[in-house]
């Protein structure tokens, strides 16, 4: 049924959509990676959709398995990759994945296909013996073992903090949509193909629900944190007490966690938590005006170590507040990022 084939390729269009916007306002590697993984599985499942309704080509079948067996697991998994070692995947990761998708397509291209059967069953015409389906056959594997694993490891370690739970519960949906997606293949053994896009149409809509629900801030609660509390985490207990303070987890968070270290032990916490500090020298101005929101949030002795740090640190903690600590009032800020010039003057 050609029906289930739509079905997927537009929520995977749909779900692309979603983290392309979010790619756009905030760029990072994994938010790109998963982008081009759900755009490929709309391209596959569209090309599957066409070629079975309307009529089998080679170069729609080269499409279909070009983008979607192999690749879509592994730019899911680069994405995850992302997330759980920013430094070391930026080394390496962007000539690797070149390489990667360079060979799969090489071996796509070059397949042989045999036209007597290209019109009854389509993609299945190519000849997938040899490197192509040994490439194949590990790309899904070792993919859907880093995609999995990678999420429920996210899980655990919310799960051991006692916080996102919105994260933790989207992480769980992905997770379970990927596995849905990988059982696909298997079904088809029942002798029905539409069973693939099933449990494909299936996964990608718990997929999707995961991205979604990941969205969603979670909500604030109230944590007393007394003066000489502060002063332990800032260790500067030669400074003024200031008032009991009432802080949300997320800011007690920053507080306690990331404030309380060095430059250094700054990157290391907000790697840690898949925010890569980067280099420039020069906020952004919607970088600024969060910087500044989230100052506003914090006790007098923690702004200063905020104030203090340099601008590198001082967006990475913005962005894990922002972007992971989903911090609502900093998220509410959606103006486009346009850099601030050091030498502006003012006219007039």
């Amino acid at each position: 049924m050609v029906v289930f084939p739509i079905i997927s390729a537009l929520l995977a269009a749909l779900c692309a959509a979603v983290i392309g916007q979010d790619a756009l306002r905030r760029p990072r590697a994994d938010k790109t990676a998963w982008f081009i993984a759900f755009t490929m599985f709309a391209l596959a499942a569209g090309a599957d959709a066409w070629g079975r309704e309307l009529g089998w080509s080679e170069w729609l079948a080269r499409v279909y398995y070009a983008t979607g067996p192999a690749l879509v697991v592994a730019f899911l998994a680069i994405g995850e990759l992302y997330l759980l070692f920013p430094r070391r995947m930026g080394r390496f990761a962007p000539g690797a994945t070149i390489l990667l998708t360079a060979v799969w397509v090489t071996l796509v291209v070059s397949a042989p296909i045999d036209s007597a059967r290209l019109a009854d069953e389509g993609w299945e015409a190519i000849d997938r013996s040899g490197a192509l389906r040994v490439m194949s056959i590990a790309i899904n594997s070792i993919g859907t073992l880093i995609i999995v694993g990678g999420l429920l490891w996210s899980v655990w370690r919310f799960r051991q903090t006692g916080t996102h739970r919105n994260r933790m519960i989207g992480c769980l949906l992905i997770v379970t949509g990927t596995m849905s997606v990988a059982m696909g293949g298997t079904l088809t053994r029942f002798g029905h193909y539409e069973y693939l896009y099933i449990a494909m149409s299936i996964g990608i809509a718990l997929i999707f629900g995961g991205v979604l629900w990941t969205r969603r801030p979670d909500r604030e609660r109230a944590r007393t944190i007394s003066p000489e509390t502060v002063d332990d985490a800032l260790t500067t207990r030669g400074e003024p007490a200031v008032a009991e303070l009432q802080l949300t987890e997320e800011i007690a968070f920053l507080v306690e966690k990331v404030l309380s270290g060095t430059p250094e032990t700054v990157r290391d916490v907000c790697a840690a938590w898949s925010i890569e500090t980067r280099s420039e020298q020069v906020m952004s101005r919607r970088d600024a005006r969060q910087a500044w929101r989230l100052r506003k949030h914090l006790p007098a002795t923690a702004q200063d170590r905020f104030d203090a740090l340099p601008v590198p640190e001082r967006r990475a903690v913005v962005e894990l507040a922002a972007e992971v600590l989903q911090v609502p009032d900093l998220t509410r800020i959606d103006d486009s990022a346009r850099p601030v010039r050091p030498s502006a003057r003012l006219e007039g």
